[in-house]
């Protein structure tokens, strides 16, 4: 067996590294709700992750009003940002394939001024080679636009990477990408299965078991 078990790792980011998707909803429901009918709430932010937080933004607010609402869901990001939580284990996972000298990459929807915040607060920004965001991307999850961009960038065989993430479109951008799915189980928001991935991993230490080869 190789030492490695994998060419190249590439993680989702809210709802797999990172607790915060309920602070998501808030922040951009309190950036909008002066603006969108009351009927909207942080739930119905949910209902419409996936883009950028600016396209989600424009499904709600008046167009002229959209920049208002970005800078201040930007604002709240940025003060509040003490109540995004990374989960349990993770630092450890991401020292573990670190070690392993495997590269890693972060594919995510998000704006990149908000991932550029996050991975400076928690002082990620050296694990990860390529970090794609939905800045970057004319198309999100799952269609594979933004795996492909990182393997254009990172050498590595599809057969021989993983993408880990929580949300059915990441399973479904991974097999769209042609690449192995790992589906993340650890959050508190994880949707139910409806799409099979390659593994499911219901603890951090169990990605650490497949890279070490005591899971197969």
């Amino acid at each position: 067996m190789s030492s490695k078990t994998f060419d190249l790792i590439i993680f989702d980011m809210d709802g797999t590294l990172l607790d915060s998707m309920t602070c998501l909803a808030d922040w951009l429901h309190r950036a909008v709700k002066d603006h969108c009918p009351a009927s909207v709430t942080p739930a119905t932010i949910t209902s419409a992750f996936g883009p950028t937080e600016k396209q989600i933004i424009t499904q709600f607010v008046p167009k002229d009003l959209v920049q208002l609402c970005l800078n201040a869901y930007y604002d709240l990001y940025e003060r509040e940002h003490d109540r995004v939580f990374v989960y349990p284990g993770i630092d450890k996972l991401l020292e573990a394939v670190r070690n392993q000298g495997v590269p890693m990459a972060l594919c995510t929807g998000k704006s990149r001024r908000a991932v550029e915040i996050s991975l400076n607060r928690l002082g990620w920004r050296s694990h990860f080679q390529t970090v794609i965001t939905g800045d970057d991307t004319t198309r999100f999850k799952p269609d594979p636009e933004g795996l492909n961009l990182i393997l254009g960038q990172i050498p590595a065989a599809r057969k021989r990477t993983i993408f880990i993430g929580d949300s059915p479109a990441d399973t479904e951008a991974a097999r769209n990408a042609g690449v192995i799915s790992g589906r993340a189980e650890w959050g508190l928001h994880v949707p139910k299965i409806i799409v099979q991935s390659d593994y499911g991993f219901t603890t951090t230490q169990a990605v650490i078991g497949l890279l070490s080869g005591t899971i197969t």
